[in-house]
């Protein structure tokens, strides 16, 4: 019997249907990860209320500054990011520096400034998430670069379906509904159709967005976005930094008036500047379009202001 001739259609049928097979495992875990990350703050309220409790009304002597100190003294360390009270997180939480071995997360009570606990926060039933969406469990081995090769994989995925769905005779609306019940294959194969079609823009739009948050450069220079600024140089001589948490904080609030910090990032050794994070004052806690506001540690210059145009 002589086998079926190759041609375009037939590769990309071939290509389509084992790019499904490949990534179907591998998606769901990363759409099941991806699903609870939505509510990783309050998940992880629930699975942790004593570190969440707040005693009372936060206190206004409580500043960026004060519980940059109360942390360093906890835990004996500088602090990496200093995220303030919300209607989700009702306490102070304290990270420690990105890729600080051995360091925890410190909360601390609004009221008081109390030390409520410590933890890891990468070995939490959320931490473990994020990692197995982002790296699937293997970011020292390339899992992260991995995932974005899956998403190369899903793009290809969704738009070969897209071609192979798309009708000959032009019946568009009738092929976006079309199911018929006999025979099993016919109706089988109907309902990959139509549910494959009306999801395949959603993963189109999914895989693309991971592919460009997983490979930045690739894409900076298409969607004319500018590459991150670099830290300003060492300035021997000029003594110590003389901005602090507070003094960030509202250099950024005076930048883009009408606006709440939603979080102070410290300078550290990879990147000796201050980062400010900001959102509409009238938005949800839970708003992730968040400008980022970086500022010179000397001067409190803006040397960098990225999020959304219109906030």
């Amino acid at each position: 019997m002589t086998p079926p001739r190759m041609t375009f259609r037939r590769a990309l049928l071939l290509t389509h249907r084992w790019a499904g097979l490949v990534l179907g495992l591998v998606l769901v875990v990363i759409g099941v990860s991806g699903s609870i990350l939505s509510f990783q703050r309050e998940i992880d309220a629930v699975l942790n209320p004593a570190l969440f409790r707040a005693s009372g009304p936060p206190d206004p002597a409580l500043s960026y500054s004060a519980i940059q100190r109360l942390a360093e003294v906890a835990t004996g360390r500088p602090p990496g990011n200093i995220r303030p009270p919300d209607s989700i997180w009702p306490v102070w939480v304290v990270t420690p520096p990105r890729g600080a071995r051995g360091a925890t997360t410190a909360h601390f009570d609004p009221a008081t400034g109390a030390l409520l606990g410590e933890r890891d926060s990468r070995g939490s039933f959320i931490g473990i998430t994020r990692q197995l969406h982002e790296a699937l469990l293997l970011r020292a081995w390339g899992g992260r670069e991995a995932v974005g090769w899956l998403g190369v994989l899903l793009l290809i995925f969704a738009l070969s379906g897209i071609w192979l769905w798309w009708p000959r005779d032009g019946a568009f609306g009738r092929a976006l509904v079309l199911i018929r019940r006999r025979p099993m294959l016919l109706l089988n194969l109907d309902l990959h159709r139509v549910i494959g079609i009306w999801m395949a823009a959603v993963l189109a739009v999914v895989a693309f967005s991971g592919v460009v948050i997983v490979f930045p450069g690739w894409f900076r220079p298409l969607l004319g976005v500018a590459a991150p600024a670099q830290p300003p140089p060492a300035r021997p001589g000029a003594g110590p930094m003389r901005l602090d948490a507070d003094a960030a904080a509202a250099a950024a609030l005076a930048h883009l008036p009408g606006q709440v910090a939603t979080g102070v990032m410290l300078p550290s050794r990879q990147r000796p500047v201050w980062t400010v994070t900001l959102r509409p004052a009238d938005s949800d806690p839970e708003v992730r379009g968040r400008t980022f506001i970086t500022l010179d540690p000397w001067s409190a210059e803006v040397l960098e202001e990225r999020g959304p145009p219109d906030t």
